[in-house]
C-alpha cells in the first residue's frame, strides 16, 4: 500500500512537471529569440524561426494589403498590371526582407513590420533603443501563440515538439 502511494505521487509529480514546463516553454521561447536578436546572432535567431511559412505569412498579407489597397477600382486596367506587378515583386522583396537580421530587428525594435524600424524624430541613428521593448504574451490552442509588440502587431509561434516552438507567422498591426 504505502509502495503504490509512493509511485502514484511521483508520477503526478511528474506529469505536473511536464505539464508545467510544457505550458511555460513559451516564455522560454520569447526569451531565446529576444536574447539572440540581442547578441546579434544570426544562428540562434533562425533556430527559432520557419522562414518558409514566415515568408508565406509575410507574402499573404503584403498582397492582401494591395488588394484592400487598390479594391476593383471600376475596372481599371492599370490596377489589373498594378496587381500583377505586385505579384511579381512580392516574392523577391519578401525573400530579402525576411532574414534573421529583419526578424532580430523586429525582435529587438519592438516594432512589427516590413522594412526598417522606425526611428522617433531627433533620435540619433546609432543610438539604440532606450528601454527593452515590452510585449504580451497569449495562447491561441495548443500548437500555437501570439506574442503582441508595442505597435499592435504579432508574431505567431507554432509549437514544434512537446517544448519547443518556432515563429512561423506574423500579424502586421491594423493602420
Amino acid at each position: 500500500m504505502n509502495r503504490t502511494r509512493i509511485l502514484t505521487a511521483g508520477a503526478v509529480g511528474a506529469l505536473l512537471v511536464v505539464a508545467a514546463t510544457s505550458f511555460a516553454s513559451p516564455w522560454w521561447t520569447l526569451h531565446s529569440l529576444r536574447s539572440a536578436a540581442d547578441r546579434h546572432d544570426a544562428e540562434g535567431v533562425s533556430a527559432l524561426v520557419d522562414f518558409p511559412a514566415l515568408r508565406d505569412s509575410v507574402k499573404s498579407q503584403l498582397l492582401g494589403s494591395i488588394a484592400r489597397d487598390t479594391g476593383n477600382e471600376g475596372g481599371n486596367p492599370f490596377a489589373a498590371i498594378g496587381k500583377a506587378f505586385a505579384r511579381v515583386v512580392a516574392d523577391p522583396l519578401v525573400d530579402a526582407i525576411v532574414s534573421p537580421a529583419g526578424v532580430a530587428a523586429m525582435v529587438e525594435h519592438g516594432r512589427v513590420s516590413i522594412g526598417k524600424p522606425t526611428q522617433d524624430a531627433g533620435t540619433p541613428a546609432a543610438e539604440p533603443p532606450r528601454d527593452k521593448p515590452h510585449y504580451a504574451l497569449h495562447y491561441r490552442g495548443w500548437s500555437r501563440f501570439a506574442v503582441t509588440a508595442e505597435n499592435g502587431g504579432s508574431f505567431v509561434f507554432r509549437r514544434d515538439g512537446l517544448w519547443s516552438w518556432k515563429l512561423a507567422g506574423i500579424e502586421l498591426p491594423r493602420d
